[in-house]
């Protein structure tokens, strides 16, 4: 009997060890593209920045930019609006 309970109280306590005997690991490399679309909204004005939303939350920078250069025709235009140029980064 008490050869009985040794050898089951041994069996017991190296059972963790031979559970993790067979265990293996490995490295791999992994890569993934995330595909976002956002919706760009003018201002309500020429000076209001656009409104972006994107479904995923992407983030984004806008910034003013110089308008693009008047031609001599655009510029003598009486009435003509400023407008102003934006740059969106993501």
């Amino acid at each position: 009997m008490k050869l009985l309970v040794k050898a089951l109280g041994l069996a017991l306590i190296t059972l963790p060890l031979l559970a993790t005997a067979g265990t293996k690991s490995a490295s791999m490399q992994v890569s993934f593209t995330v595909t976002d679309a956002c919706t760009v909204q003018a201002g309500a004005t020429a000076a209001t920045a656009p409104t972006v939303a994107c479904q995923l939350n992407a983030p984004h920078l806008t910034t003013p930019t110089q308008p693009a250069a008047a031609t001599a025709i655009s510029a003598a235009a009486p009435g003509t609006a400023t407008r102003q140029d934006w740059t969106i980064y993501f």
